[in-house]
């Protein structure tokens, strides 16, 4: 299966390395889809970006004074 992606070369450092290693090898969920480093790497960025963008816009609606916060 061809998968539609760029190719992206991330360095990481010693700790953050092995603590990707450790999630792999110990959480049951990564176990289950037997993830790999890229696929662990693709599924936090894709979390973190939701985050990211319902935090921008709750700010922005705040700037319109549509929320108060």
């Amino acid at each position: 299966m061809r998968r539609y992606t760029e190719s992206n070369n991330i360095r990481f450092e010693k700790p953050i390395n092995d603590r990707l290693k450790e999630i792999i090898l110990t959480d049951p969920f990564c176990i289950q889809k037997n993830y790999s480093k890229s696929d662990l790497v693709r599924q936090l960025l894709r979390m973190g970006l939701k985050e990211y963008e319902k935090n921008i816009n709750h700010k922005k609606q705040i700037q319109r004074g549509e929320l108060y916060g």
